[in-house]
């Protein structure tokens, strides 16, 4: 039976994960297990949890196998995804072990706590936080404009906890408890999303090419890769003609989009300033960046402008774990000799806020959306909009471009900007303020999107305070953890020892 039950809520959770329309499991997709460990030891809960987390990781994530790596790599790759599984359990074996030791109630302490330990440093990885399964309700995530991500995490456990308690001791007090829980912060949402967007307009035109990932970058699609670039970027600008009566205020390519370095001077920069300059629009593109004065390259995105025009750039800042860099190999001079097959890349330094003539931005380049850190920063440093560049070609058609997608649009409504994401093979997207999807662009197809947005903004309390909330979550669960290892000795005083010696 307790099989059975650890099964059963790391599938119910996972689920609330994939592109089916069962969310709502998230509510209740932990109550299984909680029968399990709420009456255990500390030790046989780290175990439940390890189990758990591990299968949880595994439902949810099962799509890594598929990646289209080299096959050189892939049996290190595989083995790799096993710690990584082992990795999330780890974190849950821990906060089950330590509510089972002071009290249910603090679970959701634990969690919200430890997932923001979980996203830190250059091996943070906070791709399944609990809060991002509910990016498709827009009433209930307007809380995270609140406390951010981890907090709506937090109101998920604690949820889920209320609900347990309701079927495990049938008292009305739990009844009403759950259901508080549940409304709050949908009331909060229905106010918050009253208020309508305002201020000035800007029309963004988002070109999805649909290329390859695997041929983009060989001599022969070069000049094809370009040609289609470009075609779909006239398109963006006639459809804003027509549907607006505006020109597009920017167009703006996916990550790598160009086969070289686009920073530099050379026929296909050309191309893209004769274009830009005909149709007066700017153009954000995904490219590598050479530094020719410290011989690094980056994974960068630039800002095409009239008058051939090229003044400003992102390096990006969080580099993908083994996939760009091998971590902390700037610190530990022998990780540079390893080769997983990864990119050479070197992190960037500077956040970047682009300017328009009447807006700024900042960007995000592929999985640095799922960090909630870096937008709050960039929203800090003067963006009114955030753009996600992105290529997702490698994930293939299972769950990992969704679930990417999905994560992109809690930063909207974190910071209170509109979102516009642009990925090579899809997923495309633009979202207000609220997080509510204005227009997408479906998997492997070849496409344009052009939407208007409002940049005006107010100010969130999480863009305000950060992760307050986790942070202190943190601290007092990890106060109650001591206070109730330290009680038992204070009533009965240390264990009896002899003096005498034999």
């Amino acid at each position: 039976m307790t099989v059975f039950l650890v099964l059963l809520s790391a599938l119910l959770l996972s689920l609330s994960f994939h592109p089916l329309p069962l969310h709502f499991l998230a509510w209740v997709g932990l109550v299984p297990v909680l029968f399990v460990i709420d009456r255990a030891t500390p030790r046989r809960a780290f175990a439940i949890g390890l189990a758990f987390g591990s299968c949880f990781a595994l439902f949810s994530l099962f799509w890594i196998i598929f990646l289209q790596i080299p096959a050189t790599v892939k049996l290190i790759m595989i083995f790799g995804v096993v710690l990584l599984f082992l990795y999330h359990g780890l974190f849950f074996a821990v906060s089950f072990a330590a509510s089972v030791q002071t009290s249910l109630w603090c679970l959701p302490l634990f969690i919200s706590g430890l997932e923001l330990v979980k996203g830190i440093g250059e091996i943070g990885f906070p791709w399944l936080s609990l809060g991002y399964s509910q990016t498709h309700y827009p009433l209930v995530i307007q809380q995270a404009s609140v406390y951010g991500l981890y907090g709506l995490s937090l109101w998920l456990v604690l949820l889920n906890v209320a609900v347990y308690k309701l079927l495990r001791a049938r008292k009305w007090q739990y009844a009403i408890a759950a259901i508080l829980i549940f409304c709050a912060p949908v009331v909060y949402g229905a106010f918050r999303m009253k208020s309508q967007a305002g201020g000035h307009r800007l029309v963004v035109g988002i070109v999805q090419p649909n290329i390859d990932p695997n041929l983009k970058f060989t001599r022969e699609l070069r000049d094809q890769t370009f040609n289609r670039l470009l075609d779909l970027s006239a398109r963006c600008v006639e459809y804003a003609r027509v549907q607006y009566r505006a020109p597009c205020d920017i167009i703006i390519w996916p990550e790598s989009a160009t086969p070289i370095f686009l920073k530099s001077a050379n026929v296909f920069q050309k191309k893209v300033f004769a274009f830009v300059d005909s149709v007066q629009t700017p153009l954000l593109s995904g490219t590598p960046i050479y530094d020719q004065n410290h011989k690094n390259i980056y994974n960068g995105a630039v800002l095409m402008e009239p008058g051939s025009v090229l003044r400003q750039e992102y390096r990006k800042v969080h580099l993908v774990p083994f996939g760009e860099h091998i971590p902390y190999d700037r610190y530990v001079p022998l990780f540079r000799k390893v080769d997983l097959g990864e990119g050479d890349y070197d992190p960037g330094s500077d956040f970047t806020v682009f300017r328009l003539k009447n807006a700024a931005f900042s960007c995000l380049i592929c999985f640095e959306s799922i960090f909630p850190e870096l937008s709050r920063r960039f929203v800090r440093e003067g963006a009114h909009f955030l753009v996600n560049i992105t290529n997702d070609g490698w994930f293939g058609r299972i769950s990992g471009s969704q679930q990417h997608n999905d994560m992109a649009i809690l930063r909207a409504v974190e910071n209170g900007v509109p979102l516009v994401r642009c990925a090579n093979t899809g997923i495309s997207m633009v979202t207000d303020e609220y997080g509510r999807i204005l227009g997408t662009c479906g998997l492997f197809k070849e496409d344009i999107l052009v939407r208007e947005i409002y940049p005006d903004h107010a100010k969130t309390v999480y863009n305000t305070v950060g992760d307050l909330l986790p942070v202190g979550s943190l601290i007092i669960a990890t106060a109650l953890l001591l206070a109730s290892i330290v009680a038992p000795f204070k009533k009965n005083g240390p264990p009896a020892r002899s003096d005498r010696v034999s």
